[in-house]
Parts: structure tokens; sequence; C-alpha cells
């Protein structure tokens, strides 16, 4: 399939997406906290936000949490959960990320990038991903998570054999991740592989220790990438 059109992608993200958004995005990003590194004084940004549904996970591990995405749809819902959860301490932005950064440089301790990137082509990520790497303090972290290009369920989906989840259009491997961060800026990449959020598919991560075939029943993958200090 060839290139699709932005505003093709950005049209996906209406109404009707929102309305049937992944019923099991709670139960995914929870299982992440514990690889959070959050004291509760960082200042952080969601970029790709969405619902907002990170915000309700560590609103009280963060001093300052602000969600970025372009969908208007999406930054409604944040703020209507926002009010129904009685958050405090977050706020939304609705706009493009690499504007928003570019008017907060150097400001945020950590950075998120949940089940964002896949939705990116390489050109697209490279330009994000470097600016928000300028928004990022020195020592700041990128966190990163993500589908697994490798993961036997995508192979599937690149043959033809299942349909490619709707705006899926870059499903990468680790490797590629590692290329990409440190074009971006980003040093001390660490990778992990997480098994698949839902417990029936999770019972496959043990065989992520195979030779050879292993690599395709790691489901999820979760990176992070450091801002280097200067000098």
């Amino acid at each position: 399939m060839g290139r699709r059109a932005e505003e093709e992608l950005r049209a996906i993200y209406d109404e009707r997406y929102v309305e049937n958004y992944d019923p099991h995005a709670v139960q995914r990003i929870r299982r992440m906290l514990p690889l959070f590194e959050l004291n509760g004084h960082q200042r952080v940004a969601d970029f790709g936000c969405g619902n907002g549904v990170l915000s309700e996970l560590i609103r009280d591990r963060v001093a300052e949490y602000v969600g970025v995405d372009f969908s208007d749809a999406f930054v409604r819902e944040a703020r209507r959960r926002k009010a129904e959860h009685r958050i405090r301490n977050a706020r939304y932005h609705r706009g493009d990320i690499v504007a928003f950064c570019a008017e907060h440089q150097d400001r945020f301790d950590a950075a998120f990038a949940l089940d964002f990137v896949e939705h990116l082509y390489d050109d697209q990520l490279l330009r994000i991903g470097r600016a928000i790497h300028g928004a990022l303090k020195a020592d700041g972290l990128l966190y990163l998570h993500t589908p697994n290009g490798e993961y036997f369920m995508e192979r599937l989906r690149d043959w033809g054999v299942l349909n490619q989840i709707e705006g899926h259009v870059a499903v990468r491997d680790a490797a590629s991740y590692e290329h990409l961060l440190g074009d971006c800026g980003f040093s001390d990449i660490r990778v992990r592989y997480l098994p698949h959020y839902l417990r029936a598919a999770a019972a496959l991560h043990g065989l992520g220790a195979l030779p050879v075939i292993g690599r395709h029943f790691r489901a999820r993958l979760f990176l992070t990438g450091r801002k280097k200090a200067r000098g």
C-alpha cells in the first residue's frame, strides 16, 4: 500500500474513533507504571495523548502533566475525563506537536509516546522525535511503547493474512526504533519486550526465550531514551 496523505490519516481520529477507542487502554498502560521513573516532582508531557488515560494513572506521581494531541475529539474527551476524575494537575493542548515543542524548549523532565509512533511514517517520527528531544530538559527521559514489528501477528498483517489496524502505517522492530531514536538525538536507549496486554496472548510471551523463533512471540516494545546533558 502506498503512503497515505496526512489529511486522510488525520480524518481517522474523529468522534467515531474516540467513541470506539481501545477499551483495554487503561489495562495496557497500567502495567507500564513500574517502568516509569517518577517521583512526584516532575513536569511531564504526553505526546499523542488521546483521551488522557495516562493522566489518570500518574496524577499522583507527577507535579504537572501536559497532554498534546492534534485531534479535537480526543482533547475534548480528555478534558471531560479530567473533570470526571477531578484531576487538578493536568492540562491538554490541541495542536501540532512540533509547534508545541518549539514553544516549550527544555521544559519537561519526561515525555511519553505511548501507542503513538506506529501511526507515523519514518520522516514524521524523526521530525516529531527531534522536537520532543528539544522539549526535554537535560537528562530527561522519553518513554515509548508500541507494537513489535517482529511479533507473529504483525507479520501476518504484513502478509495480508490479517487486517492491519486502522491508522497503523509503520509497525517497526526494536532495531529500527533504536536507530530512529538515535537519529533524534537520544542516547542510553534501552529496549524491553513486554507481553501482550490481553491475557490469552500474553501466555505466549515465554516463548520469546526460544532461539531463532523467539522474537516472533514478543508482542510489545517498551523503549527509553535519554536527552544527554551538555558538556
